[in-house]
């Protein structure tokens, strides 16, 4: 084992920041930080305060049951606050008196792509200093360093389960901040970040003489989000060990290490976001993540066997969608999923044939309250899903509140 040296900071002020320096973590929640874009999007070029935003804010705080004041005041609305959630991840353009949704954005908003290219597109493409939200970057192009943060951390869980195995292919926000950040900053190799890490596992990396890269507690909150966007969006599983934040357990989960590899052969230098899409779309990655999510969701619902077979039973063992009744391709599919404390009983269920419940789960087919279908672009071409009806007849029992909480926030 290698002896690991203190790193250097770049320069004094050197951190990482996600958003904003007062960080509200629930935003980046998908059905809050989904819920809030869909109003912006619905509300494109209005004032952030003005009513119509407001009140529709209101909706989103009152349906997702969010602690945090989405509302706030015209003077302090929620674009002021904490709008560079949004900007920071190019789905908010830089506008001043006026919401103004990005191309990208309303890819996301719209439903033409799923969660997981969005944030695939993210991992690729997030890169500090953060331009869209950073003013002065001096001191960071100086010292001639750029760092993509979501795909360092996940190389680092794919570079310790290759020399160490899966039972060490975890990092917690504590190892994050006093150790991931300042090697970072100094610009080390993977395999340092694995050493360093499986060493001070070990007791043998003393971290006193390490410079510290989150001083003040806020710095640690802001840190933590990178980690709870990779686990928010399935890359990554948490694993809490105790009541303490700062101890929780990211374990690489949903992308495999081929998948990786392929993520950094892609091209997508100086490509606007809604053309990066498309470029992550070339490739396999997201389906076979989106598969691999929805997969370990479904074997993560306790009650998930006596939930078919109630739903089967209703639905009298018929895909509501092509009319297949074939029981061995059928799946029972959460309206609201559990995730987000959707309920096993039949009125939050849907019988559909296994794939069209793979698109159901991973965002590329969206159902409303009145039976409209909606799909996502790829879902949408003709050689994919495109001759499903765009239209069903829903039974009586589907809950439509259900349906439209889903429509808006997942």
């Amino acid at each position: 084992m290698p002896i690991i040296n203190p790193p250097v900071k770049p320069f004094p002020s050197y951190k990482w920041r996600w958003a904003t320096f007062q960080p509200t973590e629930s935003l980046n929640e998908p059905p809050i930080f989904l819920g809030v874009l869909r109003v912006f999007n619905r509300f494109n070029n209005f004032a952030p305060s003005s009513n119509e935003i407001l009140d529709a804010l209101s909706v989103v705080q009152t349906e997702t049951k969010t602690q945090v004041d989405l509302v706030r005041t015209a003077d302090r609305n929620l674009v002021r606050n904490s709008g560079q959630y949004w900007k920071a991840l190019g789905l908010l353009e830089e506008a001043h008196g006026k919401i103004i949704v990005s191309p990208f954005g309303r890819l996301l908003a719209e439903g033409k792509i799923t969660q997981v290219e969005f944030a695939i597109t993210a991992v690729k493409t997030l890169e500090l200093p953060n331009r869209r939200i950073v003013e002065d970057t001096s001191e960071w192009d100086a010292a001639g360093l750029k760092i993509k943060p979501l795909e360092l951390i996940i190389d680092i869980l794919a570079k310790m389960s290759q020399r160490y195995g899966i039972s060490e292919s975890y990092i917690t926000p504590y190892e994050l901040v006093k150790i991931v950040i300042p090697l970072a900053g100094a610009k080390a190799l993977l395999d340092n970040y694995a050493d360093a890490l499986v060493l001070y596992r070990k007791n043998q990396l003393d971290l006193s003489t390490w410079q510290d890269c989150a001083p003040s507690s806020n710095d640690k909150r802001i840190a933590r989000e990178f980690l709870l966007f990779l686990s928010n969006y399935g890359f990554c599983n948490m694993v809490q060990t105790d009541r303490r934040n700062d101890s929780a357990r990211f374990y690489l989960s949903s992308i495999s290490i081929d998948e990786i590899v392929e993520l950094h052969k892609l091209k997508t230098h100086q490509l606007a976001l809604d053309k990066v899409v498309n470029t992550i779309r070339e490739t396999h990655i997201p389906a076979n993540v989106e598969r691999k999510k929805v997969t370990r969701e479904v074997l993560e619902r306790p009650y998930q066997s006596v939930f078919r077979k109630n739903i089967l039973n209703a639905f009298n063992s018929t895909c509501l969608l092509t009319g297949v009744n074939i029981d061995n391709v059928l799946e029972a599919s959460h309206i609201i999923p559990v995730k987000d404390k959707g309920s096993d009983r039949v009125e939050n269920g849907l019988c559909l044939r296994s794939d069209v419940h793979q698109l159901f789960d991973a965002g590329h087919l969206r159902l409303l309250p009145n039976g409209e279908l909606i799909f996502s672009e790829l879902a949408s071409a003709d050689n994919n899903y495109g001759k499903l009806p765009k239209q069903i007849i829903l039974p009586d029992f589907i809950n439509r509140d259900y349906l439209d909480w889903r429509f808006k926030y997942c």
